[in-house]
């Protein structure tokens, strides 16, 4: 052994991540935008080194990126190609498959361009280390020129971890720079011939595994990167197991290199691509934005409570469909989606290809090819039967399948019979939940299976999807919940919740700055905000985000006057000095509309406030940085500045303005439109979490406001905005869909009955057991829901990669038994709650969940069951707590996990009592606001 060698790599791979005690997994990725979760996950990570990747997110968990450098060819598309060309360094041939010309390392410009240049780039932007690649490209003249270029990229970098691919000839000369060596297809592999996945030949990989074991007993990292079907999971799981059974470090991707995983971690795909868009004419029906279209209406808010995040996409003539990575598992074909005729057999042929893919096609509404021949081919390909024509009039219509699994929780059950439907068939083997057969005009019977779940995927069609009220709400004629369970299934592992902390269901509450400068009839003399002021703010000890807008404080507004401003001015310093209120900006003046030509401009009499200053043309600017800068100048405490922006009027901000906010460092919301109630008694009523705008995405507010309840705010004032506590309630069960938000504006102050209606939702949340958060803090959570990368290692073991704002999952309340706590990273325990289990995490960013074995005996380690306040851990172990709780009021904090009926010791700051916990080994501790507090197992007398 080189023992210098050896002394290198051990140093390395101490100080950085232990990559030979055990095996472990690797990441790589080529594509030109490397996204952050993998990085955070996987100890050593390749890209190429101009790729867009944020290296930080991967060195913050001890993790190293390494820059892909190509030694022995040059790729067609390679940034430093022209300027290779023009100083006429020469080449030697090329490389077919790839489309690579093979460099001559023989001449030496080559090795100052890759090192001077190239690498000395990449050490630049922060890479650890280089990954060589072609090195079995160079031939025997330029055997000397690759040498010393490995060797002066140690020099570069002499910290540097220098991973090579193969170049098993060039090793010799090259043990004590090179740390480790990747080798690809030891046990499976590509064809690039016949194009198909398939195992390596027992003789290769007998000759592979040999050399392999020879180059680790040298000292030098074994990385191995294996290839398989993405379909075929348990041929993934195979190979990275006798990878790893090697003692290597494994990956087992798919020949293309653009970051799929496949194992040892697979990413639990949580992504569903839908399309959007109409043709429409009129601009008040067109959907130009997913918020406008169906499933962003109807679906998304079920398929973030299932687990899943939605992508939008239009179909456009000339126009690439989409790439989906392995992340994305279904595609939905919306209710009135329509694309150019000319565009749909090659939607059709992407379709197919997504299908062989494996990820599941759903279709809502209607077939979406209107071309009779495409039509045709669609039913053929996908097994439907009929002619897929609408069959009119239909006569004697009877329903013959009816699943109760599925319609048993429908919003309606039709009475009517419709006298047209469509002559459709689901495929053999199908799960039909609801059919209809009826005579056409000639006497001839006719079947429409109107919903069904099939091997590719469900299909829910017209005119049995929803009803239609007279008042145009619409209503589920099924249990859309249960529909896409049957079809998609839950997430096959613990679900990003937003809606819980610590057990608890969350509350938060923000105002919109409007009629800030009302007179109130409650007090005399005094604002509608002086009136919030003193019976909202200062009396319910919960955080508060609060905003106003600039042009009513300043005195702007018609009707106002900079005179008056001063007093306003003085106000709302008052509010924003108190310490449960956050700061926030309305805007300037109060946009109705934020996108030209928004398609329910009609619903405005005008763009803005009336103001008595000249302002022709909304200015993004001037809305959101200039009063940003105006509150944090002249209302805000030093100390306290503008955190929030609350979007106002249609709440519709085009992506560039949501970009404005972001680039400012602020957090925004509002938008959404959950009011579902005894008035909107259906799942309709419940907006989506979050919803993407081109690359920009804007967060709703949980609840809507007391002007939706109010009639727009026509009154009346208390009997209607009380009905948000039954949004409340509704959001609670049978699911908890939405974290409680009380959310209102300041001129619920004008009059006696609207602030009594606020008291007493006030007063309700206080009587709950909720969790209360500042709105920043629901927006990060909101936006790291979305962004959690799921992964799996096994059966029972998932890696949860996020930001860390997140810090609740939900998983059956079956698994929470198994919930091994000294096996898991970054669990301090869970809250059983009916048929889900809430799973509390640290706020890491990689956290690991691991089930013991089902015939294992239940845990009985010391964990978190729930607590109303903010709660951090210094100390868990199995018979020992340390935490902190901070919050604006006391804190009731619920451990479990204890022996039954044990004494235990119990030091609050420092007070020290003894208790004993109950025979379902809990104990219910009553704390101040803020304390340190220490919980253990008295120790035997």
């Amino acid at each position: 052994m080189n023992y210098r060698r050896f002394s290198v790599v051990f140093a390395l791979v101490f100080a950085w991540w232990h990559l030979g005690a055990t095996p472990t997994s690797f990441y790589v990725n080529y594509d030109a935008q490397v996204p952050v979760a993998p990085l955070r996950l996987h100890p050593l990570s390749i890209v190429h080194p101009e790729a867009e990747v944020d290296l930080s997110a991967a060195h913050a968990e001890g993790n190293r990126v390494l820059a892909y450098l190509s030694v022995g060819e040059i790729a067609a598309d390679a940034s430093y190609r022209p300027e290779a060309l023009e100083r006429g360094l020469r080449l030697r041939g090329k490389n077919e498959i790839w489309d690579s010309d093979l460099i001559d390392l023989s001449d030496e410009r080559w090795v100052d361009l890759l090192v001077d240049e190239f690498a000395r780039a990449a050490v630049g932007r922060g890479f650890d280390g280089f990954f060589l690649d072609t090195l079995d490209s160079v031939e025997s003249d330029g055997r000397a020129g690759a040498v010393a270029l490995v060797r002066r990229l140690r020099q570069l970098q002499p910290q540097a971890m220098i991973v090579a691919n193969r170049g098993f000839d060039l090793l010799p000369d090259l043990q004590d720079v090179v740390d480790g060596v990747l080798v690809e297809s030891v046990f499976g592999t590509f064809d690039f011939n016949d194009r198909r996945y398939r195992p390596v030949a027992a003789n290769d990989t007998a000759v592979l595994v040999e050399r392999l074991h020879a180059l680790k007993s040298e000292g030098y990292e074994v990385f191995v990167l294996d290839y398989a079907d993405p379909t075929d999971e348990p041929t993934a799981r195979n190979i990275a197991s006798r990878i790893g059974a090697e003692g290597w470090h494994a990956l087992v991707a798919t020949p293309d290199l653009r970051g799929t995983v496949l194992a040892p971690w697979r990413d639990v795909g949580r992504r569903v691509f839908s399309f959007y868009g109409n043709l429409s004419a009129d601009p008040t029906d067109r959907v130009q934005w997913p918020a406008e279209s169906f499933t962003g209406l109807r679906l998304q808010a079920a398929l973030e409570w299932l687990g899943y995040e939605v992508d939008y996409g239009k179909v456009e003539a000339g126009r690439a469909l989409p790439q989906l990575g392995v992340e994305t598992v279904a595609i939905i074909l919306p209710r009135a989606w329509e694309y150019p005729e000319s565009e749909e057999s090659r939607v059709l042929d992407w379709l197919v290809a997504q299908r062989e893919s494996g990820r599941r096609i759903l279709i809502f509404g209607a077939v979406p090819f209107q071309d009779e021949a495409v039509r045709r081919r669609f039913f053929e390909v996908f097994g439907i039967g009929g002619s897929g024509r609408m069959i009119w009039p239909v006569r004697n219509l009877r329903e013959v399948v009816s699943d109760p699994a599925i319609m048993a929780g429908a919003e309606y059950q039709s009475r009517g019979r419709p006298i047209q439907i469509p002559d459709l068939q689901a495929p053999r083997d199908s799960h039909v939940m609801r059919s209809v057969v009826a005579s056409t005009p000639t006497g001839e019977e006719v079947r429409l299976d109107a919903l069904f779940a099939t091997g590719w995927g469900g299909v829910a069609l017209d005119p049995y999807l929803t009803f239609q009220r007279p008042d145009f709400q619409e209503l589920w004629q099924f249990d859309l919940f249960a529909y896409l369970e049957a079809v998609l299934g839950r997430l096959p592992g613990p679900v990003p919740d937003a809606t819980t902390r610590e057990g608890r269901r969350m509350l938060m509450s923000h105002i919109d700055g409007d009629g800030f400068i009302n007179r109130s009839e409650v007090e005399v003399g005094h604002s509608s905000a002086q009136v919030v002021r003193d019976h909202i703010l200062t009396q319910y000890p919960i955080p508060i985000t609060v905003s106003v807008v600039e042009a009513e404080v300043t005195g702007a507004v018609k009707g106002s006057s900079p005179e008056a401003a001063r007093q306003f001015e003085r106000t709302a310093r008052s509010i924003f000095a108190l310490p449960n209120v956050q700061v926030a900006s309305h805007s300037y003046s109060h946009p109705f509309m934020w996108i030209a030509n928004d398609r329910n401009a009609g619903l405005y009499d005008r763009p803005n406030l009336e103001l008595n200053v000249p302002y022709p043309n909304m200015d993004l600017e001037r809305e959101i940085a200039g009063s940003v800068d105006y509150i944090n100048r002249t209302l805000a405490p030093p100390d306290k500045p503008v955190e929030v922006f609350l979007w106002s009027g249609n709440c519709r901000p085009p992506p560039t303005a949501l970009r404005q906010v972001r680039e400012l460092g602020l957090l925004a919301m509002n938008g959404g439109d959950t009011v579902i109630s005894r008035r909107t008694p259906t799942l309709n009523g419940v907006a989506p979490r979050t919803m993407p705008w081109h690359d920009e995405l804007q967060v709703f507010a949980p609840a809507q406001n007391e002007n939706v309840y109010t009639n727009n705010w026509r009154g009346p004032f208390f009997g209607t905005f009380i009905h948000v506590i039954d949004t409340f309630e509704r959001t609670e069960s049978p699911r908890r869909l939405k974290p409680v938000d009380i959310y209102y504006h300041f001129y619920s102050g004008d009059y006696f009955a609207s602030l009594r209606a606020l008291e007493t939702v006030h007063d309700w949340a206080m009587a709950q057991p909720l969790h209360a958060m500042k709105v920043s803090d629901y927006i990060r959570i909101a936006q790291d829901a979305r962004a959690v990368r799921v992964y799996s290692n096994a059966e029972d073991s998932w890696a949860l990669v996020g930001d860390g704002a997140l810090r609740s999952y939900r998983v059956p309340a079956a698994w929470a038994p198994r919930i091994d706590l000294t096996a898991s990273s970054g669990i301090t325990g869970w809250s059983v709650q009916g048929a889900e289990a809430f799973v509390h995490t640290t706020g890491r960013r990689v956290t690991q969940l691991v089930l013991a074995p089902a015939e294992d005996e239940p845990s009985t380690r010391a964990r978190l069951e729930s607590s109303t306040g903010g709660i951090e851990f210094t100390d868990r172990r199995a018979r020992r707590l340390h935490f902190a709780v901070r919050d604006l009021r006391p804190v009731t904090v619920v451990l479990a996990g204890w022996p039954s009926d044990i004494e235990l010791e119990v030091e609050v700051d420092d007070t020290r009592s003894r208790m004993r916990s109950g025979v379902d080994g809990r104990v219910t501790l009553s704390l101040p606001a803020v304390a340190e507090v220490r919980v253990e197992a008295a120790p035997a007398p």
